[in-house]
């Protein structure tokens, strides 16, 4: 006769050790919070406490360089862009990418371009074609984020470098730091640009909202007691923790009572920010231009429905249902 198992009446996880394995995975430490000003975040939202942080001992000392408008007319143009993922075929994946461009001249905004949305189609024969290295670019056929990004700098490099080499004594904004990318294109890459600009006396200006380096924003700390416009230089720290950084690095706030800002410029510090407050409008301490690319670089419900039309209005493609795997084995809790 078959022995037949009775399930356990009742079950603790102490009876496994479970807990105290969690709990010894790492030192907790949480003795240490106390006393400690906290900031708590939420989803994955770039939070900063109002007022910053208050005072505590600087283990990095900088110079606090102020700097004033500087009312030459200049043209000041701004870059951002956004790429989506459309769909999908057994053997690649199709992306779509949307950019804006927006100047400004003499202190007032100028016009606007919308480019796009473009549709790139990335397969093995398009991938391996793109001179990736080619770990990379396997890499690039099975995360979506990373071919994302690929599209991403493919097209904002592109754009950076027409107006690098047509554009005179001129102002270029970028959203983001100024770095070298695995995903350029060698003739088109950041070094090609500052190149650019440097023999057409243009100046590049990138722009981050924020930064993921602490170090940075404690190194910021003093500039928040500053009235007006003033910025810190933080290439030391810059260049000793991230590879292929261009230009100097510094840590600047546009106006009063307004959020530091990751600057890297390529060109003059000082002439650079100050053509920049002269030409472009800049409300809540960010640039009028770079808000405006962004905006208009921003995916809407109608033209993604309208990229899904004309994908299957032009190019003989069969529709196939969809299921949610993760709503289907998780459900859906409404919260």
């Amino acid at each position: 006769m078959a022995t037949q198992l009775n399930p356990p009446s009742s079950i603790s996880l102490g009876d496994f050790g479970i807990f105290e394995s969690v709990s010894r995975c790492l030192t907790p430490k949480l003795d240490e919070l106390r006393g400690k000003k906290i900031l708590f975040s939420s989803d994955d939202k770039s939070l900063v406490p109002v007022g910053g942080w208050g005072a505590r001992p600087q283990s990095y000392c900088a110079t606090i360089t102020t700097f004033r408008p500087i009312r030459e007319n200049t043209m000041v143009a701004a870059i951002d862009s956004s790429s989506i993922k459309v769909a999908e075929t057994e053997e690649g994946t199709l992306y779509a990418i949307k950019c804006g461009v927006a100047m400004a001249y003499g202190g007032a905004a100028l016009m606007h371009f919308k480019i796009g949305p473009m549709l790139f189609y990335l397969s093995e024969s398009t991938v391996f074609d793109s001179e990736l290295d080619d770990r990379l670019a396997r890499l690039v056929l099975v995360d979506s984020d990373v071919a994302r990004r690929l599209v991403r700098v493919r097209a904002e490099r592109a754009i950076q470098h027409e107006l690098s080499q047509h554009m005179r004594n001129s102002l270029i904004l970028v959203d983001g730091s100024l770095r070298t990318s695995v995903f350029e294109d060698r003739n088109r890459s950041m070094a090609k640009i500052a190149e650019n600009c440097v023999l057409h006396k243009n100046m590049i200006v990138g722009i981050s909202k924020n930064t993921k380096l602490k170090v940075l924003e404690r190194a910021a700390a003093p500039l928040a007691k500053v009235p007006g416009p003033a910025y810190i230089d933080v290439d030391v720290i810059i260049k000793s923790l991230i590879r292929g950084s261009v230009g100097s690095n510094m840590m600047a706030k546009f106006d009063k009572n307004t959020p530091v800002l990751r600057v890297d410029v390529v060109g003059d510090r000082e002439q650079a920010l100050g053509r920049l407050l002269g030409n472009d409008p800049v409300a809540c301490g960010y640039p009028e231009t770079l808000r405006l690319a962004h905006h208009i670089s921003t995916f809407t419900g109608t033209e993604v429905t309208c990229l899904r039309s004309h994908v299957l209005n032009n190019y003989d493609v069969m529709e196939l249902a969809a299921d949610d795997i993760r709503h289907t084995l998780l459900g859906s809790i409404m919260v």
